[in-house]
Formats: C-alpha cells, structure tokens, sequence
C-alpha cells in the first residue's frame, strides 16, 4: 500500500513539473513573439534601423513599445497598436536618467523594477515602476515632455513576497 501512495505522489509531481514547464514555454513564447514583432515593426515602419529594447505598455490601451536609434544614431521612440504607429524622437523628450534620479533623490531605498514610454490616448508618459524600501510597489507616471508628475498607484507587498 507504500509504494502505492508513493508511486501515486511521484506521478503527481511529475505531472505538477511537466505542467509547469509548459506554462513557462508558453510564456516565454508569447515573449519572444513580441519581441519579434516590435521589431519587425519598428525596422519596416519607422526610421528605425538598430532595435535597443522591445516593452509592452499594458494601459487602458496595450502598445508594443520600441526604443532604437536611426542609420545617424539619432534615439527614437515608437509605440504600435496593431499595425498603428506613433514615433517620437528621445531628444524632445525628459530623459528617462532624470526621471530616475529625481525618484532616487524622493525615495533613498529606490529599487528601480523598470522603466518604459508609456502612452494613455495622446498623453505620453514615463511609467516607472519601483519598490521604495517600505514594502510597497510604486507605479509613477510622469509626463515625457515637461516632467511634471501625472499620478502614482501603490501597492502594499507582504514580506517574502520578492
């Protein structure tokens, strides 16, 4: 009767491991596949010759956000809602290293999770998304022109939680 219980829970285990790695792969396929796209985007429909980095800004609307530079090097932007596109040259724009530093000098424990170009209808923004050393995840939106603060959600973490 052991070794029946026992086969039973190496089954069960197996069958938890082979679930959990297909979720992953999924997962990471999705990914890649925006990745992919971003790319494809940004090469074939902006100035955009050199991808630096490739986010999904999930808002009220979703945009495939693409950051690279043109054949002279000059830093575009580019944000893609299905075959849609907006493209905005960097140097018109607050630099994300300012952002970061005004939060940093704000909050001493900062602990960037990510920064990307964020965009609500035609209001363009930076969301910065960080935890402050008070177990809290910040979300900032700061707007990419001027710099002025647009609004910020905190959300409580549990310890142990990262």
């Amino acid at each position: 009767m052991k070794k029946f219980w026992l086969y039973g829970l190496f089954v069960l285990l197996v069958a938890a491991l082979c679930v959990a790695t297909f979720i992953y792969l999924h997962l990471r396929g999705q990914q890649h596949a925006i990745i992919e796209r971003g790319t494809e985007l940004a090469l074939t429909r902006t100035q955009i010759n050199e991808v630096t980095s490739v986010d999904v800004y999930y808002g009220t609307e979703d945009y495939i956000v693409v950051r690279g530079k043109t054949q002279t090097g000059e830093k575009l932007v580019a944000w893609f809602q299905g075959e849609q596109g907006e493209v905005e040259k960097m140097s018109r724009l607050i630099p994300e290293e300012n952002v970061i530093e005004a939060l940093t000098k704000q909050y001493p424990n900062f602990q960037l999770i990510h920064i990307i170009p964020a965009k609500q209808g035609k209001q363009k923004m930076w969301e910065v998304l960080f935890e402050d050393g008070d177990n809290s995840l910040n979300y900032y939106y700061i707007d990419m022109y001027t710099g002025k603060f647009l609004k910020v959600y905190r959300v409580p973490i549990a310890k142990g939680d990262f």
